[in-house]
C-alpha cells in the first residue's frame, strides 16, 4: 500500500518538514484522515452502578486515487467506568460518568499528487451504556466526525525542507531574503529549481539550483517584497523522473526605517515597462541630501522591483556610488565614491553575500578605488584606483577577489589618453569615473570626465580606441573620434556597438546620448539620438539600454531614474536613489551587460 507520513518540528523560527512518500505517477486524490472517536456512554447511577459501554469510534473513508485508497481509522471506545457502591447507611451514591472511547487510528492511503477528497464521516454511534442495577439511565454516545482531506506529492521522492528568512539566521541577515535548506533522495540530479509566488499574485519567480553543490542544498529566494507571505515548491529531476514537493510558506520581515525613501510614478508609456529589478545605491544622498537618502547618514545598496519597492538592501561604504551583483549572482559588490582623493586608503571596496550574513569588509589593497566597479566571470571585481593622493590623478586598473589577491592591468594615464581640465582647474589631469568589462572581446571601457572621453582597452592593457575629447596627439591615433560634450559619467556598450553615455554638462540640463560605434575597419561613431528632459545631475548619472529597446537614464543628484521607450516617452519615474543604477531581468545568474 502507498504510504504518506509527515513529521513537523519547530526549531526557533525555522520550520523543518520531513516528507516521506511513495506514490504512483498520476495526479489523484490522497487519503482521508480517520473519523474522530465517539463519546463514551454515561455510567449508570444508583446503589449498584451500571458500567456504561464506551461509544464505538466513527469511521472515516479516505479519498480514493489511482495508486492507493485511503481508509479512515476506526476508534473503539473504552468501557465507561460506573459509579461505586456505598455500603454505609444503605444510601445510593450517584454513579460516575463513563470515560470516552480511545482515539481512532489514522487511515492510511495512497500519497498521490493533489489534494485528497474529504473522508466520509463515521456513521456509527457508540453503543449505549448497559442498564444500571438501580435507577441508572442508559449511557449516551455520538457519531464520529468526517475525515479530513488527504495531501499528495508528485514523483517517488523524499524531500527534507527547512525554510526561514535570512534575518532569523544570523546578524546582518536580510528580512526579505528567504533561505531554503533542502535535500531529496532522488540521486543523480540533473536539474533543480524553486518556484515561489506572492500569495494572491500570479507572477512566479524561479530560483535556479546548482545541483553540483548537493546532496544538501541551500537556495536563496531573492526579490521578495517586505512583510509578505510567499508560497514555494521545489522541483528536482534526474533527467528521467521529476519530483515536485508540496507547497511551503515563508513570510518576509519589515524594512528598516533608515532606508532611502523611494516612490514610483507610472508614465504615459507605462505599458511598455521592462519588468525586472534595478540595482542601485544611496550615492551622495546617504545623509539625506543629494539622492534622497533616508537620513541618519547610513549608506545603502539596494534593489527595487518592478513596482518600485525595495526587495533587498545592505549597509554600504560611505557615499556608495555603485552596487553590482557578482557574475554568479551570489554576492553584491559595492564601492565608495571616494571622489576627493585627499586621504590614502580613504575609499572602500566591499563584497556582501546576498543573504547579508557575510561581508568581506574593506578589501585590502583596494582602498583607493573610486566611483565605479565592474565584475568578471571568474568571480573577481575590477575598479579604478587612484595612484596617489591630492585631487585628480591617474588611476590603476586593478582586479581583485574578496581576499585582496590583486592583479594590475594598466595605469590609466597619458599613455592611454591625454588628461584634461578638472574641477580644480589646471590641465592634463585625470578623473576616471566609469568602467565596464565586456566578455565578448575580453575588454574594458573606461570614461573620464576631465578630458570628456571614453576609451577601450583589452585585457592586457592595450589601447583599442578613443571616443570623445580631442584626437590631437591622442595615443589612439587613427582609432579616435573626437567629441564636443563636456563632463561625462556612466555609460553602456552593447555587443553590436550601441554606445550610450550620460553627459552631465557644465551648466543647465543633463543629456543622455545614444551612438552607434563601428569597431571594425575605420573606427567611427554615428549619433542615433539623445534624451534631455530638463533634469540636471551635476555628478554621477548613468544610462543603460534594456533588452526591449527601452532606456534607463539615471539623474543621480536629482534623485530621479527615468525609463523611456524608443520614442523617449516616459515609462516610469523612480525617485529616491542617488548612485549609478543597473536594470536586471532576474536576480539570478550573469548581469545583463554580459
Amino acid at each position: 500500500m502507498n504510504q504518506t507520513s509527515t513529521t513537523r518540528l519547530v526549531l526557533g523560527s525555522a520550520v523543518l518538514t520531513s516528507l516521506f512518500l511513495a506514490c504512483g505517477p498520476t495526479d489523484t486524490p490522497g487519503p482521508g484522515t480517520g473519523g474522530t472517536n465517539a463519546t463514551g456512554g454515561a455510567g449508570g447511577s444508583g446503589a449498584t452502578a451500571g458500567r456504561g459501554t464506551g461509544g464505538t469510534g466513527g469511521t472515516g473513508t479516505g479519498g480514493t486515487g489511482t495508486g492507493g485508497t485511503g481508509t479512515g481509522g476506526t476508534g473503539t471506545g473504552g468501557a465507561g467506568t460506573g459509579g461505586t457502591v456505598q455500603s454505609s447507611g444503605g444510601s445510593a451514591a450517584s454513579a460516575g460518568q463513563g470515560a470516552g472511547g480511545g482515539a481512532g487510528t489514522i487511515g492510511t492511503g495512497g500519497s498521490i499528487p493533489g489534494a485528497g477528497r474529504s473522508g466520509t464521516g463515521g456513521a456509527t454511534a457508540g453503543t449505549a451504556g448497559a442498564p444500571p442495577a438501580t435507577g441508572g439511565g442508559a449511557g449516551t454516545s455520538s457519531a464520529g466526525t468526517s475525515g479530513s482531506a488527504g495531501a499528495g506529492m508528485m514523483g517517488n521522492c523524499n524531500f527534507t525542507v527547512m525554510q526561514q528568512t535570512a534575518d532569523k539566521a544570523g546578524s546582518g541577515g536580510i528580512p526579505t531574503v528567504g533561505i531554503v535548506n533542502w535535500s531529496v533522495d532522488l540521486t543523480g540530479l540533473k536539474t533543480a529549481s524553486i518556484d515561489f509566488t506572492l500569495q494572491g499574485a500570479s507572477t512566479k519567480q524561479t530560483a535556479p539550483v546548482d545541483v553540483a553543490t548537493g546532496p544538501t542544498f541551500r537556495t536563496l529566494l531573492l526579490g521578495m517584497k517586505s512583510s509578505k507571505t510567499y508560497s514555494f515548491k521545489i522541483n528536482a529531476s534526474d533527467g528521467t523522473k521529476t519530483c515536485t514537493s508540496q507547497d511551503y510558506m515563508i513570510t518576509t520581515g519589515a524594512l528598516p526605517t533608515a532606508l532611502p525613501r523611494i516612490t514610483r510614478t507610472a508614465g504615459a508609456a507605462a505599458a511598455s515597462q521592462a519588468k525586472g529589478f534595478i540595482v542601485t545605491s544611496s550615492g551622495l544622498g546617504a545623509g539625506g541630501g543629494f539622492g534622497g537618502g533616508g537620513g541618519g547618514g547610513t549608506s545603502y545598496a539596494f534593489i527595487l522591483d518592478a513596482d518600485g519597492e525595495i526587495v533587498w538592501f545592505a549597509p554600504a561604504p560611505a557615499t556608495c556610488s555603485r552596487a553590482k551583483m557578482s557574475y554568479d549572482g551570489q554576492y553584491m559588490w559595492m564601492v565608495e565614491l571616494n571622489v576627493d582623493n585627499m586621504t590614502k586608503d580613504g575609499g572602500e571596496l566591499r563584497r556582501v553575500t546576498m543573504d547579508g550574513l557575510t561581508s568581506s569588509g574593506s578589501i585590502p589593497g583596494m582602498k583607493n578605488c573610486h566611483h565605479d566597479v565592474t565584475i568578471l566571470p571568474d568571480g573577481r571585481a575590477a575598479c579604478m584606483s587612484w595612484i596617489q593622493q591630492s585631487g585628480d590623478q591617474p588611476s590603476d586598473l586593478l582586479e581583485s577577489d574578496e581576499k585582496g589577491n590583486i592583479k594590475k592591468i594598466v595605469t590609466v594615464d597619458s599613455k592611454i589618453y591625454l588628461g584634461g581640465s578638472g574641477l580644480g582647474g589646471g590641465s592634463g589631469t585625470f578623473h576616471a569615473n566609469s568602467i565596464h568589462y565586456h566578455q565578448k572581446d575580453d575588454s574594458y571601457t573606461i570614461g573620464d570626465r576631465n578630458p570628456n572621453l571614453f576609451v577601450k582597452i583589452d585585457h592586457t592593457g592595450k589601447l583599442l580606441w578613443q571616443f570623445g575629447g580631442s584626437c590631437t596627439s591622442a595615443p589612439a591615433g587613427q582609432n579616435c573620434v573626437s567629441g564636443t560634450w563636456k563632463v561625462n559619467h556612466g555609460h553602456d556598450m552593447l555587443d553590436d556597438g550601441t554606445f550610450l553615455f550620460f553627459n552631465n554638462g557644465q551648466s543647465g540640463a543633463s543629456t543622455a546620448f545614444f551612438y552607434q560605434l563601428t569597431e571594425t575597419g575605420t573606427f567611427a561613431a554615428t549619433m542615433k539620438g539623445s534624451y534631455s528632459p530638463g533634469t540636471t545631475s551635476s555628478v554621477l548619472g548613468d544610462v543603460q539600454r534594456l533588452p526591449n529597446g527601452n532606456t534607463l537614464v539615471t539623474f543621480s543628484t536629482a534623485s530621479v531614474i527615468h525609463e523611456i521607450d524608443k520614442s523617449n516617452a516616459v515609462v516610469q519615474q523612480i525617485s529616491g536613489p542617488g548612485g549609478y543604477a543597473e536594470w536586471r531581468e532576474t536576480l539570478y545568474g550573469p548581469p545583463p551587460r554580459f
